[in-house]
C-alpha cells in the first residue's frame, strides 16, 4: 500500500471513532470522568496453540492429529501478534428489535460511548474504504443493532491501523483427520480412513466482533479473513491448492487494491440454545450461519497418485460470489 494511502487509512479509522482526539486541558472533574471509564484492552503480542491429538470417541474414533495455530510461516519466526482486544459491557439502550435482544444499537442513546470499539462489522471497513477505495460487502446482520443493556462486546483489531487487511497474519496446520477403530488408544489412534491430510493454511485476519447477550439469548460472531493453502483428501486421492478471498463478482470486500491479497471473506454466526426443540422443556444447540460470503479458488487440482508424481492435473475451479446461509440444531442421540 502506498504511503499516502496508508495515511488516508489511518484518517479513515480515526474518523470512524466516536472518541475525539483533540488536545484539551482537563480540570479535576474531567479527569475523574475520564479515569472512571469502564472496559479492558488486551494487546496480544504472541500466540501459538499446538495439540498433538484431539480424539472424539463414539464407539470408534475420529482423530485430529498435529493441530497448530499461530504464525503464518513457522520457518520465518514471525508471531501471531499485532492484535488489540477490547472487552466492554454495554449500558442501557433504546427498545427496538434484534436477534440477540431488544436494543437499537450503539449510540442510539449514548450507550455506545464507552465501548472500546464502537464501529463494528462492515462499518469499520466501509469508512476506511471511503478514503482509500474499496468495498465492505452487503447483506450482513448489523451487529451494532444487536447490542443492548448488559451485553458483553468483544472486538479484535490490529494494532497497526495503517494496513488493517495485511497486519495480522496467521497459520493453521492440521496433519490429518482420520477414523479409528474402538480398540485404538486415546492419543495414539491409528488412522484407518484418512479424510483430510496436510492442511496448510496461511492468511490474514481482519476485524472480528463478538457480542454475548446479557439475557442468555446467545452469542453473535462476525469476522473477516482471507487465506491461501493446500489440502489433501487421501480417501479420494485428491490434492489441491486453494484461495479464500472476496475480490470478484457483485459483492466484494477489499481495500485499496481489488485483488486476492487485499480482500477478505466474511463469516457471521449466531450461537444460542434452542428451547422446546422436539419436546417441551427440551433444549439443543442452535447454530445459525447468518452469512458466509467469499470467492473460492481451487488451483493445481490433481487426482490420483502415480509413481514419481503426486497426481495428474485436472485443471482449476473458481467460485465467485459463493454465499451460504444455514440454520442448524445439534443434539445427542
Amino acid at each position: 500500500m502506498r504511503s499516502a494511502n496508508k495515511i488516508a487509512l489511518v484518517a479513515a479509522i480515526v474518523a470512524a471513532s466516536s472518541v475525539q482526539a483533540e488536545m484539551v486541558a482537563l480540570d479535576d472533574s474531567a479527569m475523574s470522568a475520564a479515569t472512571g471509564q469502564a472496559g479492558l484492552t488486551i494487546d496480544i503480542n504472541d500466540l501459538e496453540i499446538k495439540v498433538g491429538a484431539l480424539d472424539y470417541k463414539d464407539q470408534g474414533f475420529l482423530s485430529v492429529k498435529d493441530f497448530r495455530f499461530g504464525v503464518a510461516d513457522e520457518l520465518s519466526g514471525e508471531k501471531f501478534d499485532n492484535i488489540r482486544m477490547t472487552l466492554d459491557i454495554a449500558g442501557a439502550g433504546t427498545p427496538g428489535t434484534g436477534p440477540l435482544g431488544t436494543g437499537t444499537g450503539i449510540g442510539a442513546d449514548g450507550s455506545g460511548e464507552d465501548l472500546g470499539e464502537d464501529k463494528l462489522g462492515a462499518n469499520f471497513i466501509s469508512e476506511a474504504a471511503a478514503l482509500v477505495g474499496g468495498s465492505a460487502g452487503t447483506g450482513y446482520v448489523d451487529q451494532s443493532e444487536l447490542i443492548t443493556d448488559g451485553d458483553l462486546v468483544i472486538t479484535f483489531r490490529t494494532t497497526d491501523l495503517t494496513n488493517i487487511f495485511n497486519a495480522v497474519d496467521f497459520g493453521l496446520d492440521i496433519g490429518s483427520i482420520g477414523l479409528g477403530a474402538s480398540t485404538e488408544t486415546i492419543g495414539e489412534v491409528t488412522d484407518g480412513t484418512v479424510l483430510y491430510a496436510n492442511l496448510e493454511l496461511d492468511g490474514f485476519l481482519g476485524p472480528v466482533d463478538i457480542i454475548i447477550d446479557g439475557g442468555d439469548a446467545g452469542m453473535n460472531i462476525s469476522g473477516y479473513f482471507n487465506a491461501t493453502g493446500h489440502l489433501d483428501r487421501p480417501f479420494k486421492a485428491v490434492q489441491t491448492d486453494f484461495y479464500i478471498h472476496n475480490s470478484r463478482g457483485a459483492s466484494t470486500v477489499w481495500l485499496n487494491t481489488q485483488d486476492r491479497s487485499n480482500s477478505m471473506a466474511h463469516v457471521q454466526m449466531n450461537i444460542s440454545k434452542k428451547h422446546d426443540y422436539l419436546a417441551t422443556g427440551q433444549t439443543a444447540l442452535a447454530l445459525d450461519l447468518q452469512n458466509f460470503e467469499a470467492d473460492l479458488d481451487f488451483e493445481n487440482l490433481t487426482l490420483g497418485t502415480f509413481t514419481g508424481a503426486d497426481g495428474r492435473g485436472v485443471g482449476d475451479i473458481y467460485f465467485t460470489d459463493l454465499s451460504i446461509r444455514a440454520e442448524t440444531v445439534i443434539y445427542g442421540h
